[in-house]
C-alpha cells in the first residue's frame, strides 16, 4: 500500500522557513564580521596593498565558484550542496581561529578569504532556490521580502561589531565569532530542508561542460533574459555609487567622513522598512508598481542624490532609495524564481548572483576610470542613467506571457 505525504500545515511550514532565515541571519552576520575583520586586519598588517589582495582573494574565487554553483545545486540538490559548503566553512574557520590566535599575517587573511569566497559562491545559487521550493507560489513574494529583511538587518550588526574586534586586537575571536555564526547556520539548515528532495534526474554531462547552463538559459528564454537585464542594469548602476563613489563625492563637497555612515544608515533603514512593508502587504500592491515602478524611483533617485547640493537632502533621498530598493529587489527575485524551470533553478540562480556580485569589479573599474579622467559627479550620474534600463526590461519583462 502507498502512502501519500500530506503537504506541510501553514505553521509547520512558517517555522521552518523561520529557521531557515534564523540561521542565515547569523551567518550573514558573521560574513560582515569576517569582511570587516580581514580588511582592517589587512590594512593594519600591510597597507592598501594587502586589503586589495585580500578583497580580491575573496570576490574572484566567489564569483568563479557562483558559474559551478548553479549546476551543482541541479546535480545534487540544494541541501546536499548548502550542508557541505557550510561544514567546509567551518573547518577552515577554525584552522584559522587556531593559528590566528598564535601569528597575525596578510598569507593567512588572504588564504581564508580565497577560501570563503568559493564556498559561499557555491552555496549561494542553492541558497537562493530554497525559497520556491519550500513556500507556495502565492507566498513567495512574502518569503522573499523577509529575507530581504534579513540580509539587510545583518549589516548594521555585523560590521560595528567586526571593526570593534579587531581595533581591540583580537583577529582570533573576530574568526572564532564567523566561525560560530556557521555553526548555528548548520544546526539550523540540517532539520529546516529536511523535506527538501534531492534531483531525480541525473544528466551524464560531465560538471565542467554544463558550466555555461546558466548563459544557455537565458538565451533560450526570453522572459529570464529581460528579467536578469533588468537586474544587471540595476547592479551595475548601484555598484559604484554607493561603495567607492560615495566616501569621494563626500570628501570632494567638504563633508566628514560621517556623512557617509549617515547615508549608507538612511538607505538601509528605508529598504528595511520597505521589505518588511513587502511581507506584510505581499502581493497586495502589484507587480508593476513593485518591479517597474520602484525601479524608475531607483534611478530618479539615484541621479538626484549626487545632483542636490545639501546634506540633509541627500539623507532624505537615500531614505527614499532604500524604500524602492526594499520593494524592487523581492519583487524582481521572486518573478525570477517563478520563470526558472524548476529543474534548473540552480543554473538560474547562479546568474542573478552573478549579475550582482559579479557585476561590481567591472562597475567598479568602469565608473573609476570616468572618476579619474572627470569627476566623481559626472561618473555617478553615468551609473544613474544606466539604472534606467532596468524598469524598461522589467515592463518588456512583464508584458511576455509566464
Amino acid at each position: 500500500m502507498t502512502t501519500t505525504q500530506a503537504p506541510p500545515r501553514p505553521a509547520a511550514l512558517w517555522g521552518r522557513v523561520g529557521l531557515l532565515l534564523t540561521g542565515q541571519g547569523v551567518s550573514l552576520i558573521g560574513d560582515q564580521v569576517f569582511f570587516i575583520a580581514a580588511v582592517w586586519a589587512a590594512a593594519q598588517l600591510g597597507g592598501t596593498a594587502a586589503v586589495t589582495w585580500v578583497t580580491l582573494a575573496e570576490s574572484v574565487p566567489r564569483a568563479l565558484a557562483m558559474i559551478f554553483g548553479g549546476v551543482i545545486c541541479d546535480a545534487f540538490g540544494p541541501r546536499a550542496v548548502l550542508l557541505r559548503t557550510t561544514s567546509v566553512r567551518i573547518a577552515v574557520l577554525a584552522v584559522s581561529v587556531v593559528v590566528a590566535l598564535s601569528a597575525q599575517s596578510v598569507p593567512l587573511l588572504v588564504v581564508v578569504a580565497a577560501l570563503e569566497g568559493a564556498m559561499l559562491g557555491l552555496g549561494s545559487p542553492s541558497f537562493g532556490t530554497l525559497m520556491p521550493r519550500m513556500v507556495p507560489k502565492d507566498r513567495l513574494s512574502t518569503a522573499n521580502s523577509v529575507r530581504t529583511m534579513v540580509a539587510r538587518f545583518a549589516p548594521i550588526l555585523g560590521s560595528p561589531f567586526g571593526a570593534w574586534l579587531v581595533a581591540a586586537g583580537h583577529l582570533g575571536i573576530a574568526l572564532a565569532v564567523v566561525c560560530a555564526g556557521c555553526v548555528v547556520s548548520l544546526v539550523c539548515l540540517a532539520p529546516a530542508t529536511k523535506a527538501i528532495d534531492a534531483p531525480r534526474t541525473i544528466s551524464n554531462v560531465p560538471l565542467w561542460r554544463r558550466s555555461g547552463d546558466g548563459v544557455k538559459l537565458l538565451r533560450a528564454d526570453r522572459r529570464l533574459r529581460l528579467l536578469f537585464l533588468s537586474g544587471l542594469c540595476l547592479d551595475f548602476a548601484f555598484a559604484w555609487p554607493m561603495n567607492p563613489g560615495l566616501p569621494e563625492v563626500v570628501i570632494e563637497r567638504g563633508w566628514a567622513v560621517s556623512a557617509v555612515g549617515l547615508l549608507i544608515a538612511c538607505w538601509a533603514a528605508g529598504a528595511l522598512v520597505s521589505a518588511g512593508l513587502g511581507a506584510l502587504l505581499g502581493d497586495r500592491v502589484p507587480m508593476s508598481v513593485r518591479l517597474v515602478g520602484s525601479g524608475i524611483g531607483i534611478a530618479v533617485l539615484l541621479l538626484g542624490m549626487v545632483l542636490v547640493s545639501s546634506l540633509p537632502a541627500m539623507a532624505a533621498m537615500a531614505v527614499a532609495l532604500g524604500v524602492c530598493s526594499g520593494q524592487n529587489g523581492p519583487a524582481a527575485v521572486t518573478l525570477y524564481q517563478q520563470a526558472a524551470p524548476a529543474d534548473r533553478l540552480g543554473v538560474a540562480m547562479s546568474m542573478v548572483s552573478l549579475s550582482g556580485i559579479g557585476c561590481a569589479p567591472l562597475a567598479y573599474a568602469v565608473s573609476g576610470a570616468i572618476a579619474s579622467f572627470t569627476t566623481p559627479v559626472v561618473a555617478w550620474i553615468c551609473s544613474a542613467l544606466l539604472a534606467f534600463g532596468g524598469p524598461v526590461a522589467a515592463a518588456r519583462a512583464l508584458r511576455l506571457p509566464e
